[in-house]
């Protein structure tokens, strides 16, 4: 047998455990499962401490999902922090509805306006709407919706917004979370360009017709973007 030098078995020792571990201790660092420091938790899992609802009644919290619960239309509001340029992560799935899941940014709450004024993503699918001043249409070319394979919506699905306020552009890219897995490699959906509509604004959901209970949990922001700014973090 070989002896080798106490100090070369202690080194390829800790190198091994450097390399099993690096990810995981990352993730913790990070708290999150995207190993991105930078993006912030929006949501405690038990209360909507943090954020506004259009009426009282429309939206409820429990056991890690904010739930909206069909009582009316409306959105609610992340009032934490209001943002420009972006990241931001979330799952959403759909209990009952006959209308796409719809989440808002770029809008504003000065003055309040139907949907915030905003522009309108409507995940996991790309399904889009600009309600600007004037607007209130698909808007047309300014988007662009990518193919891929349409997802369930009644099943969670995990999405990403970027948005860049300076060009104006946002994309989407999102995956369906197979079984128990709290992360997917996402893909591209679905473009915005309009130089014009970026703006300081919130981040919000928005459920689109009375009767409609859209549900969404693990969402995360991150503003000023530090991590791979104008890239995806979830499609690789």
């Amino acid at each position: 047998m070989v002896r080798r030098p106490l100090w070369i078995v202690t080194i390829a020792i800790s190198l091994l455990v450097a390399v099993f571990t690096a990810p995981a201790s990352q993730a913790a660092k990070a708290g999150n499962p995207y190993n991105d420091p930078n993006l912030v938790s929006m949501f405690d899992g038990t209360t909507l401490d943090g954020w506004t609802s259009q009426a009282a009644g429309q939206w409820s919290a429990k056991d890690g999902v904010i739930h909206g619960n069909g009582t009316s239309r409306g959105w609610l509001y992340y009032n934490k922090q209001q943002v420009g340029t972006f990241r931001w992560i979330f799952n959403v799935r759909q209990v009952k509805g006959n209308h796409a899941p719809t989440v808002l940014i770029w809008g504003t709450t000065n003055p309040i306006r139907d949907a915030l004024s905003a522009i309108q993503f409507q995940p996991p699918n790309g399904g889009h709407w600009d309600y600007r001043p004037g607007k209130n249409n698909g808007g047309g070319s300014l988007f662009k919706q990518l193919p891929h394979t349409k997802w369930d919506v009644k099943t969670w699905s995990q999405c990403e917004l970027i948005g860049n306020q300076a060009t104006g552009v946002a994309r989407m890219a999102c995956c369906p979370l197979k079984g128990t897995a709290t992360t997917c490699k996402g893909t591209e959906v679905l473009d915005f360009t309009d130089k014009t509509a970026g703006q300081v604004g919130p981040l919000a959901l928005q459920v689109h017709n009375s009767g409609i209970q859209d549900e969404y949990r693990s969402l995360y922001v991150e503003s000023p973007v530090v991590t791979s700014p104008d890239k995806f973090i979830t499609t690789s």
